[in-house]
């Protein structure tokens, strides 16, 4: 239960930090965020570096709290802040056939996917 609720408790963290980086790029300079979605690579490029920097850091034996450290702030604030930072994280640890082809499929998959949703949902037409 503790563990849900240091997930829990990062992935509000997380999501909230999201929001304000969203609503910090409309309020300062809203044609430049509507140009180009700025906020969410920021947010992606935020979160994997801090999922780089918490797994090299709290992954190291002796680490106190490393554990719950990891659940709250990698788990719960980075994989609500962005999952980028997850699949960044997960394809750097594979061999670099798999790692191309799960960026490749990622993306792919996604794009379809996200298409498909709008299609059938009748918000795309083609």
């Amino acid at each position: 239960m503790k563990q849900l609720a240091l997930v829990c408790l990062g992935g509000a963290l997380g999501a909230s930090m999201r929001y304000g980086i969203a609503m910090g790029f409309e309020r300062i300079a809203p044609k430049f965020a509507s140009a180009f979605p700025w906020a969410t690579m920021v947010a992606n490029f935020v979160g994997c570096f801090a999922i780089g920097i918490g797994v090299g850091l709290l992954g190291r034996e002796g680490v106190k709290w490393g554990s719950e450290l990891q659940l709250l702030l990698l788990v719960g604030v980075c994989g609500s802040l962005t999952t980028f930072s997850t699949f960044a994280n997960q394809t750097l640890d594979l061999a670099p056939g798999k790692a191309l082809l799960n960026i490749g499929a990622s993306i792919a998959g996604g794009l379809f996917l996200a298409w498909l949703g709008l299609t059938l949902s009748g918000a795309r037409t083609a």
